[in-house]
């Protein structure tokens, strides 16, 4: 392409030869003057505004009518319509949520994510299967339900202990507790916009669920992985029951009484006899009278030392490091003694009375070097290390504990600890008994971390006691094996969930309550034995399935209809009672899969798509869910050919919610946001009211989509307020959209290629945008798909295609129109769909506002698929143009800086008010590139640009062309050749219809007008004549001249 001699290419300008149609005689037939001039009413009326009813704010009252659509409606719709074997499925399964009082912002996080992960396999035309679920039995329910029946009760004993209230009426009162709030939580997830089969949700207490329970459970107990024990577990004072590690919650700031204590030593070696004390430190001297071994490390050498105060000492050689902390008056060393000679010997326990045996030194591989004294006491009656290690010597758990954390009389010791805490008192008398004797060294306080009871915030003891255990070491191999097809997000939760698997081997499934299932045993009234068979439980299992769970606790203490024959043909005339044990809460819902078994006869159904819950569930409904499922699949030890199935393909966890303080958000602390002052936007407000600008339910959803779930999320006011920021843009440019579109009729048929640049641009840049957002929503990247939306909102919509379009659409012909309301059209729908699975209260909103032809025409956004909008936007793939955007955007940036240049030194208000340049220099290799870019664009920069005029330059402008008054350049490049755009004070009037400065300058400024304004302007003075009106020398002559 050649430049000519001026070195001016070409230009956006009109020819001046181009003919200009003057302004039409008034038509009035008396026309006084040649002055008398036919002008519109306003000139606003003879542009193309957009109008329309769309509100600026959500209407409160309009919420229910549309939450009733894009939940209830729509997911009874694609149930209806959508044939799984043709369409696909996906199927989310439920973690339920404890029907226990109101729903926190913590549930928002989590029912928001299924639901946007829901409406997004939806939008890719799949049937969506999502039952809601509640876990309804459980301690907090059952202390409710007491309280009721105790509300004129204060004494705290009473109420804990069950007083003399009978299981029956703790069942019915909690039955009603959990079932009131289960209906109220429920009211919250629907006002939330949370889709999902609200007709057959399942509870935890559904009779249908508990026998379902009961089938897994028979199961287990057939393939011998239940059985009772007298073992260590976490008991809850508080609570009064066995607790599961799920059910803990660790502090860090525990104070423990800590005491070094040393008992008396006869050590023989090679024949030689030396007398000493071993000295231990405990951080739970209450466990000592339940002491049966000390135990010491082969493999650690150890030595006796002399002390002024204790005599000889027994300790590890790396204790000595530390002697400090336990021998204030210093220590002389009098001979090493090696780990494995202390082995076999016996020591003499303080605490017991005269006729006792000595206890054994026995070799431990968890003593540790780095802590204590190398010598560990044990008492297998309050550990699990120490049951192990006592197991395997014959040394029986001994644990002289009751329910509420009391010593009792099996203690048959010389000392009066009986009746009192081992967590208070009980302490304080042993440390006095071993300091009277001799045999304390030294006590102190120490903080450390310790389990509490996550219910009643308490300290926990651990304490042997008999319980029913799930033997789920026989399992774990499967259970570990299944993992590894497992998807899980984030990529950390797969070894978290595998080290809490590898780290139990069996798991504490007994809960001493009223409020749940029972465990179907059977136990010997003469001598306690218990009956855990089968026959029996099965037999158990079909007396409930006729007479309901209840008469299990209402029946007869010596009813026989529980007994199975084959128990009584095995016992003859021995009498049983029923067990009062129910199953552990993590056990009912960890059955929750059941809940999809097609029928009776099923054993096991296909794996969920997905499972989705706080990272606090890899140690609990997780793990428990894995591994009833892993269990009810084969026979306990799975061959080596057979692969084990997860119930979930995918594992989706998200964080906790903090405050603005980055603390995690607790009742106790007082620092909880309720989802409710979200949605009415009383966080944003100085007075706590509801704000008129309030966008509900879609504000607390975009919270949440917002958020990186993968980690710890906050919720504070400035958060919030970006929130409300974002949905108002979105409003915003859904009414200007919606209000262009009120008059589009078509057609919608079109070639790619006859759309001008812009447009063209503007769906490449759309294109992008919707393929990045589907793959993020994909990836269950929530938060970067709502990045993704509104940056494209902020910077290709509205700063670049919305300003561009914007005369076309007010103010030019109607081919130009159309093509800008087409544009307009494809890019309404596909932002519906990309907003879709965040804010369908928002879509459902804008479909009610849209214009007849399009409901007409196009299917209702939350029922289209993101394929069918996909094969559009390929049609409009354009390799040439995708190359030239990043020219043009270099250049409109350029022509931005420029103008704010102009704008700080007052010269230039909006951005119509400049011409521009754009001069190719003549040096490097991107001129070819450069120029041809801009030739094959001309005819729509200044449109682009939003500028008045662009000329193009191959080279140095005319001279003419430096003549404005003001002038501003900025320099950009493309492909090592310079470009320096200019902008300029216009050489043209303002035009007083489209703002552009191309209006002869000679013209009026209330009538001035560019050749194009007054070519429709005409138009219309003969289509419509009811805009204009007669004017004689600033006087109206008539209302209405025609």
């Amino acid at each position: 392409m050649a430049a000519s001699a001026s070195g001016r290419t070409f230009s956006t300008e009109p020819s001046d030869a181009e003919a200009k149609p003057g302004l039409q005689p008034c038509p009035a037939q008396d026309m006084p003057s040649p002055a008398v001039k036919l002008l519109p009413k306003s000139w606003a009326s003879t542009l193309f505004l957009p109008r329309t009813p769309f509100p600026p704010r959500a209407l409160v009252g309009e919420r229910p009518t549309y939450i009733r659509r894009c939940t209830d409606e729509l997911y009874r719709w694609q149930r209806r319509t959508r044939n799984p074997a043709q369409d696909g499925e996906f199927v989310l399964h439920d973690g339920p949520p404890f029907a226990n009082g109101p729903l926190h912002i913590g549930h928002a996080l989590n029912k928001i994510l299924k639901d946007i992960t829901c409406r997004f396999e939806l939008s890719l035309g799949k049937r969506v299967d999502y039952v809601p679920g509640w876990d309804c039995h459980g301690l907090p329910i059952e202390i409710k339900a007491i309280e009721k029946l105790l509300e004129k009760q204060t004494d705290e004993e009473a109420i804990l202990s069950n007083g003399t209230i009978e299981p029956r009426q703790i069942r019915k009162a909690a039955r009603e507790l959990a079932h009131r709030a289960f209906s109220a939580q429920k009211k919250s997830f629907q006002e939330w916009g949370i889709m999902a089969d609200w007709d057959n949700a399942w509870k935890t207490m559904d009779r249908d669920f508990e026998l379902r329970q009961l089938e897994v459970f028979s199961s287990m107990v057939k393939k011998g992985l239940i059985s009772r024990k007298c073992k260590p577990v976490y008991w809850s004072p508080s609570s009064r029951t066995a607790l599961a590690e799920a059910e803990l919650e660790y502090r860090d700031d525990h104070e423990s009484t800590a005491a070094y204590v040393m008992y008396p030593l006869r050590l023989v070696q090679h024949g030689q006899v030396t007398h000493a004390h071993a000295l231990i430190w405990t951080t739970t001297p209450w466990t000592l009278p339940a002491n049966r071994a000390i135990a010491v490390r082969s493999d650690l050498e150890y030595c006796i030392v002399k002390t002024s105060k204790f005599g000889n000492l027994l300790v590890a050689v790396s204790a000595l490091e530390r002697a400090d902390e336990f021998l204030e008056d210093g220590f002389k060393l009098v001979k090493g003694v090696p780990g494995k000679d202390l082995v076999g010997q016996r020591y003499s326990d303080i605490l017991l009375g005269s006729g006792h045996s000595d206890r054994p030194i026995l070799d431990a591989s968890f003593v540790s070097s780095s802590t204590g004294t190398g010598l560990v006491h044990i008492a297998p009656g309050h550990g699990m290390d120490d049951y192990e290690l006592c197991q395997r010597h014959g040394i029986d758990a001994f644990s002289p504990v009751d329910d509420t954390g009391r010593f009792t009389k099996d203690l048959s010791d010389p000392w009066s600890f009986v009746g009192q805490a081992v967590l208070d008192n009980g302490t304080t008398a042993i440390l006095k008994i071993l300091s009277t004797n001799g045999y304390l060294v030294k006590q102190h306080r120490h903080e450390h971390k310790y389990p509490y009871d996550w219910r009643t915030k308490q300290p926990v003891i651990i304490r042997a006691t008999e319980q029913w255990f799930a033997d789920v070491g026989r399992i774990q191999e499967a259970a570990l094996k299944s993992l590894d097809s497992v998807k899980f997000i984030p990529q950390t939760g797969q070894e978290r969930l595998k080290s809490f698997v590898k780290n139990r081997s069996e798991w504490c499934i007994s809960r001493q309550r009223a409020w749940g299932v029972p465990i179907p045993a059977l136990y010997s009234v003469a001598d306690g034995k218990a009956i855990l068979t089968g026959d029996s439980v099965d037999h158990i299992i079909s007396q409930i399935s006729q007479r309901g769970v209840t008469a299990w606790w209402s029946d007869p203490e010596d009813d026989p209809r529980w007994v199975a024959p084959t128990v009584r043909l095995e016992y003859g005339t021995t009498q049983f009672r029923r067990g009062t044990d129910t199953m552990d809460v993590w056990f009912d819902s960890g059955t929750s899969w059941t809940q999809r078994l097609e029928s009776s006869d099923d054993q096991i159904c296909p794996p969920a798509d997905v499972y989705l819950e706080g990272t606090d569930q890899h140690r609990g409904w997780f793990q428990s869910s894995l591994l009833t499922y892993i269990a009810q699949q084969s026979t306990p030890s799975l061959d080596d050919n057979t692969v084990p199935k997860a119930p979930f393909k995918t594992l989706i966890t998200h964080g906790f919610i903090l405050d603005s303080a980055g603390l995690k958000m607790s009742k106790s602390i007082g620092n909880v946001t309720s989802p409710d002052e979200i949605m009415a936007g009383t966080m944003l407000s100085s007075k706590k009211k509801q704000r008129p600008d309030a966008f509900g339910p879609d504000a607390l959803r975009l919270w949440v989509a917002s958020s990186d779930f993968t980690s710890d999320v906050k919720v504070n006011t400035e958060v919030l307020q970006s929130m409300h920021m974002t949905l108002a843009k979105y409003r915003v440019t859904f009414k200007f959209i919606l209000g262009v579109l009120k008059d589009f009729k078509g057609p919608l048929e079109v070639l790619p290629h006859t759309l001008i640049a812009p447009h063209r641009i503007a769906i490449l840049q759309l294109r992008q945008a919707f393929n990045t957002t589907r793959s993020c929503y994909s990836k269950r990247d929530y938060s970067r798909a709502i990045n993704e939306i509104n940056k494209y909102i902020t910077k290709d919509l509205s700063a670049f295609y919305l300003e561009t379009v914007k005369d076309a659409l007010y103010a030019d012909r109607a081919n130009a129109r159309w093509q800008a309301q087409l544009t307009l059209t494809i890019i309404y729908q596909c932002l519906q769909t990309m907003l879709a699975p965040v804010c369908p209260l928002l879509v459902e909103e804008t479909w009610d506002y849209s214009s007849d032809y399009i409901k007409e025409t196009f299917p209702h956004p939350l029922q289209m698929t993101w394929a069918a909008q996909e094969n559009d936007l390929e049609l409009f793939d354009d390799p040439q143009l995708a190359l030239d955007m990043s020219i043009l955007n270099k250049a409109k940036t350029a022509i931005s800086n420029a103008q704010e240049r102009a704008r700080c030194l007052k010269h230039m208000g909006s951005s119509l008010e400049c011409f521009a340049m754009l001069q190719i220099e003549k040096l490097g290799g991107g001129i070819q590139t450069a120029a041809e870019c801009f030739q094959r664009h001309l005819t729509d920069l200044a449109a682009m640009f939003v500028v008045s005029r662009v000329d193009v330059y191959l080279g140095a402008p005319p001279l003419h062309a430096w003549s404005a008054d003001w002038m501003f350049s900025e320099e950009f490049e493309v492909e090592g050749t310079r470009v320096i755009a200019h902008i300029y004070r216009p050489s043209k009037a303002k035009c007083i219809r489209c703002w552009r400065y191309l209006a002869p300058v000679e013209a009026e400024a209330d009538e001035a007008l560019c050749d194009r304004c007054e070519t429709i302007v005409n138009e219309l003075r003969h289509s419509d004549p009811d805009l204009f009106e007669c004017w004689q020398g600033g006087n109206n002559l008539s209302a209405n001249a025609s």
